[in-house]
């Protein structure tokens, strides 16, 4: 659970909270917010250090420690989130988010006695506590003991199932009821929710009801993306929609056909595509042996479904190194991957991003990398000039650098998944293909930071555009 009173959507409010502090250079609220905003905003680094700064004034400081471990614990650090979560706690033993963030964070870590330990002491402080019986759902879920799950889920989100977000705008607003999970696994729809405009109302499905009541509403955003991850939150969802005449953005049936192998199936129909080959086994069952007699071969990849940002996500070059690479994966389900080599002349992996919205296609970056798993915030982008300007010609000129056969694979795969929000990672072969990494509605679109990335600001701008006039278009019929 992070700490914060707003959602931040873009680096207009970040310039806001610099004004502020220009005026009062130490107020701690206010580098606090300065954080949030930075997190918000996608700037992961910057973040870090703006949370990290607001603790040279106050070690103790709640939000930044609780905020600080989340983002750690995202970018699969557990073992430090787990210390700046005891920190929070140490300071704070009365604090039920802190024992609920520990609770996460131990359970993360397989030590699911004190996991459970803290839920309950969270709930010890506050029996309505819904986060704690949140916690306890998800650790029920992952020991195998669905009834139990099932029962904390409905404790949860039994007297409250929905969270009016501030409005700061001055006209009538435009009402977003905006489904989220209570698994996680949820589409980044701050940058689109801008709270100048629209007033967003989360809805947890697994807190719904016969006879319920929505909130007041234009607009329905499914923002629940993960198909692997969120099936159950997909599936409960469904029944809820059948009591509003609002329009949905991303119906939720449309996104439960979106699961890694499924999609994976479904697109390698398409010419001009290459999908890896994907399947989904029993942990038990990927053993050198059983794969290389099913027809696998190596360079091998194990992923554990649900988690996104390269996260659990592993490479076995050889039969010997299949177990290693397990060990550091977690699930008893895991999808085998094949691995596609799209190393370029010069050794390095290009991974494009384009976003689909409203059925048209927007390109939102280019990651260069030597390395083969490749993600925005950890390729050679800061340190390369040359990079950059490839990035900008591709984000200027999507067409011209694809080609015409490129393109119209991408926009088969867009006309295929049917998403009113959705996108692709994807590679180019030597031959042209579209090699497919991922394809999802969970594809996220962050401002670019600072004046390094000023390049990528018209492409950001139209990805934004677009999806809130089609937030607006959706609300008028």
């Amino acid at each position: 659970m992070r700490i914060a009173s707003r959602h931040y959507s873009d680096d207009g409010h970040l310039a806001e909270i610099e004004r502020r502090l220009e005026q009062s250079p130490q107020a701690i609220e206010v580098l606090f917010e300065r954080a949030c905003c930075l997190e918000d905003l996608g700037w992961d680094e910057a973040a870090s250090q703006a949370y990290l700064s607001v603790l040279q004034y106050d070690p103790r400081h709640l939000g930044a420690l609780t905020n600080l471990g989340l983002m750690v614990s995202q970018r699969g650090d557990t073992a430090n989130a787990r210390a700046l979560f005891t920190q929070a706690l140490t300071h704070h033993p009365i604090a039920t988010i802190a024992h609920v963030n520990l609770g996460q964070a131990l359970l993360e870590q397989g030590e699911v006695a004190s996991a459970e330990a803290q839920f309950i002491a969270a709930l010890g402080l506050d029996p309505d506590f819904f986060a704690a019986h949140h916690g306890l759902a998800l650790l029920y879920e992952r020991i195998g003991d669905p009834l139990r799950a099932e029962r904390q889920l409905e404790r949860a989100f039994e007297k409250r199932a929905a969270w009016t977000l501030p409005y700061t705008g001055t006209a009538t607003p435009l009402r977003v009821l905006l489904l989220v999970s209570a698994r996680g696994g949820d589409i980044v729809t701050h940058p689109f929710l801008d709270d100048r405009i629209m007033q967003t109302t989360m809805f947890v499905p697994e807190g719904f009801r016969s006879g319920m009541t929505l909130p007041a509403h234009d607009v329905v955003f499914n923002g629940i993306g993960d198909a692997d991850r969120c099936r159950k939150s997909l599936e409960r969802a469904r029944p809820l929609l059948d009591v509003t005449r609002a329009r949905v953005i991303n119906a939720p049936e449309r996104v439960l056909a979106t699961a890694r192998d499924e999609t994976a199936e479904r697109l390698g129909q398409i010419p001009g595509v290459v999908v890896p080959r994907t399947e989904r086994f029993a942990r038990n069952a990927i053993t050198a042996a059983n794969m290389t007699e099913r027809g696998w071969k190596f360079p091998l990849m194990v992923r554990a479904p649900g988690y996104q940002a390269g996260r659990h996500f592993e490479r076995a070059d050889e039969p010997d190194a299949l177990a290693d690479a397990l060990a550091r994966v977690p699930g008893d389900e895991l999808f085998a991957i094949e691995f596609v080599d799209t190393r370029d002349a010069d050794g390095c992996v290009r991974k494009y991003r384009v976003l689909f919205i409203d059925g048209r296609v927007y390109p939102v970056h280019l990651a260069i990398s030597n390395a083969w798993k490749v993600h925005y915030f950890s390729a050679d982008m800061a340190e390369r000039s040359d990079h950059r300007a490839e990035e900008g010609r591709f984000l200027a000129g999507m067409r011209g650098i694809l080609g015409v056969p490129a393109m119209a694979a991408l926009e088969e795969i867009a006309r295929m998944l049917d998403l009113d929000y959705g996108g692709i990672d994807f590679g180019i072969d030597a031959a042209g293909n579209v090699v497919v990494f991922e394809a999802n509605a969970t594809m996220a679109v962050y401002p670019p930071a600072g004046d390094l990335y000023a390049y990528r600001r018209p492409a950001f701008d139209a990805v934004i555009g677009a999806v809130r006039d089609m937030i607006a278009a959706r609300s008028a019929t």
